[in-house]
């Protein structure tokens, strides 16, 4: 950052799958797991163009390796924590990796296989509420397929049985590991059909239905930023109605809080 590299450098804008994205691969019944990957960033190589100006000097502090009129640098060859284009390289090129790992549909002996893509719109005269919109379906058992879901370094593999979900992360992680990726072990979350949080939301299929909520932990600090602001505006209101001069609300807290706000509310769609 002091450097001035990331003010040289420019990254695209992409998206992020929400917890929409996840309610199009699971319906009642469905196991959900968790697949962590170690220093996301550090699995991915900077480009060389970028690296002769992502390093420290350290001629200084080994005199006894350098010469006169010489230097000695330490670079940066993977995307480093901080650095611009470091999450759209990262999440780029998992994407690429995401493909490999699905493999072909059509394989009878791939765990990601499905007939057709299913589309259930509302509307429609045979429309079930109770099912995604758009969904791969296996026509043998009538299931959803076995997918594989991404939110950077966590992965959220599916699966219409617990052994079929086992497969779907063994598939996954054992992959990453082939191309260079590391999982970390040490974070799987095994088979469950009330999984932990995803994407900041957490979805339970061990029902009839398919249900969503946030975390107790989301929810509390979600009830107390909305105790504050009522009990700022109301103190606002009270010193107006006084003839006294408000306390203005610092504008950064509210904008922090809107954007924790709108990351809860992602789980209760209207």
């Amino acid at each position: 950052t002091a450097s001035g590299l990331n003010e040289a450098l420019w990254a695209p804008w992409f998206t992020l799958p929400t917890v929409e994205s996840h309610l199009r691969v699971v319906e009642p019944g469905t196991f959900m797991a968790d697949v962590d990957l170690g220093e996301m960033f550090l699995n991915f190589f900077l480009d060389e163009r970028i690296r002769r100006y992502a390093g420290v000097d350290l001629t200084k502090y080994l005199p006894d390796l350098v010469e006169p009129g010489q230097s000695v640098w330490l670079r940066w060859s993977r995307c480093a924590m901080g650095l611009r284009p470091s999450p759209f390289c990262a999440v780029q090129t998992l994407a690429w990796l995401e493909e490999v790992i699905q493999g072909d549909p059509k394989d009878p002996d791939n765990v990601f296989r499905y007939d057709k893509v299913e589309l259930n719109l509302p509307g429609s005269k045979d429309y079930n509420p109770s099912m995604p919109w758009v969904h791969e379906l296996r026509l043998s058992d009538g299931r959803i397929a076995a997918d594989l879901l991404m939110f950077v370094d966590d992965a959220r593999p599916t699966g219409p049985s617990e052994e079929e979900c086992w497969k779907a992360t063994r598939k996954f992680a054992s992959t990453c590991n082939h191309y260079g990726i590391q999982d970390a072990p040490r974070k799987r979350r095994p088979p469950s059909l009330d999984a932990g949080a995803w994407a900041g939301s957490v979805v339970h299929t061990d029902g009839e239905e398919v249900g969503v909520r946030v975390s107790q932990d989301k929810w509390d600090k979600t009830r107390s930023i909305v105790r504050r602001m009522m009990s700022e505006l109301e103190t606002f209101y009270v010193l107006e109605e006084l003839g006294e001069e408000p306390k203005g609300i610092d504008r950064s807290h509210m904008e922090s809080d809107r954007g924790f706000l709108n990351y809860v509310t992602q789980a209760y769609p209207a």
